[in-house]
């Protein structure tokens, strides 16, 4: 574990511990607020605090949060029923971000909504090539600090409204804008040699997709799973077409000990950005692809890219103690497994995948407040990792 990785993860207790705290002091006990006291609603609240979070500038980023919350009966599923959150942060070599955010998962009966506006300059962005043979070379990289390095600034904003259709059957429609810049660090770095010196795109895209949830609750589900699948169209680079499915699945083997697994799969057709290969477009979640903390925790963060990505994933979540029903300590072993395509269509195959197994500590604070720290070995070695939340 190097120095940025231990401040990072020290710094994500401390901005789950704050934000506990924050809704300690006002989330009734169970039994409690809006389950007795009828069309009583807790009164929303400010959290304010910094931490430190990675992913840009090769380093940590000090940012500072601002949080208007109203929480959710202790009961529900979900942990609040509406917030928006500002956060504005500065990092290593002249990387910064700043974002507003806003989710509404209790909008209104069988209505949810998500929303977000960013602008990140990260000037030292991972890029190792596209395609699923891209290799990653220590000697390569004794020679140029560049070459699997890329000067990324994207600006960007979005919004999703779902609407329950029936039991746990949704519709979820979503789409926004984005503008991103692509600068080459070194004129022998991987993104030189597959772009040239810059690329520059705009891209206005949109999706549509259904879903089933049938989990018990959405920060840490026990039992149930949730399936989607979904078409995106975008207008960045001659113009593309997403299809992509993903279907996650929790069983409790005992009161201790869950069982978690997730596939997921996408494949875009037409003649995509850069940007697009980056993110797979979840229900209100995009996830970051291929490596990392939520994919392959085996990878470092964006390892492989390409139009077409199948992944998978399964992990046991075992609970170890609980102190005074306010945190809990737990451990998991998981193993991920996945693969690119570039230049050909997705197909389901077990051929070159990547193939990472490991372990990690999990903290619990309250409700929703879950930092991960892992350890994994993968195909480049032993990589180490922290996340907010769940992988999946």
């Amino acid at each position: 574990m190097n120095i940025w990785t231990a401040a990072f993860t020290l710094l994500l207790l401390a901005q789950a511990t704050s934000s506990a705290a924050a809704q300690d002091s006002v989330v009734p006990l169970p039994g409690a607020g809006d389950t007795v006291r009828t069309g009583y609603r807790s009164p929303w609240l400010l959290s304010y605090f910094p931490y430190v979070g990675g992913g840009a500038g090769g380093g940590p980023v000090a940012i500072g949060r601002v949080r208007y919350f109203q929480p959710a009966p202790w009961q529900n599923r979900v942990t609040y029923r509406a917030d928006l959150a500002g956060e504005v942060g500065i990092g290593l070599h002249g990387s910064h971000l700043a974002r507003v955010s806003a989710s509404a998962p209790l909008l209104a009966p069988g209505w949810r909504a998500t929303a977000d506006l960013h602008a990140i300059r990260n000037t030292r962005a991972n890029f190792y090539g596209l395609g699923n043979e891209t290799e990653r070379s220590d000697a390569r990289l004794d020679a140029d600090e560049f070459a699997y390095q890329t000067h990324h600034t994207s600006y960007a904003g979005g919004a999703e409204v779902s609407r329950q259709l029936h039991g746990p059957l949704w519709i979820a429609a979503g789409g926004g804008i984005s503008h991103d810049r692509f600068y080459a660090l070194s004129p022998g770095s991987e993104f030189a040699t597959a772009f040239g010196d810059r690329a520059t795109d705009t891209d206005v895209h949109g999706k549509l997709e259904l879903v089933l949830d049938t989990r018990d609750n959405e920060w840490d589900p026990l039992r149930g799973i949730v399936a989607e699948a979904g078409i995106q169209q975008g207008s960045g680079g001659e113009g593309y077409t997403r299809l992509f499915g993903t279907a996650r699945g929790y069983y409790a083997l005992s009161d201790g000990t869950v069982l978690a697994a997730r596939v997921a799969a996408s494949d875009i057709h037409g003649t995509p950005p850069l940007s697009a290969l980056l993110m797979l477009p979840m229900w209100e979640s995009p996830v970051k692809v291929y490596g990392g903390s939520h994919t392959n925790r085996g990878l470092d963060g964006g390892r492989f890219t390409g139009t077409g990505v199948l992944m998978g994933s399964a992990e046991v979540r075992q609970y170890v103690t609980t102190i005074k029903n306010a945190v809990t300590i737990g451990v998991v072993g998981f193993v991920d497994a996945g693969r690119v395509f570039q230049g050909e269509r997705l197909r389901l195959t077990t051929d070159d995948l990547s193939v990472s197994g490991g372990g990690g500590l999990v903290l619990m604070l309250l409700r929703g407040n879950t930092a991960v720290f892992n350890v994994a070995q993968g195909p480049d070695g032993v990589e180490v990792s922290a996340s907010g939340g769940w992988a999946f």
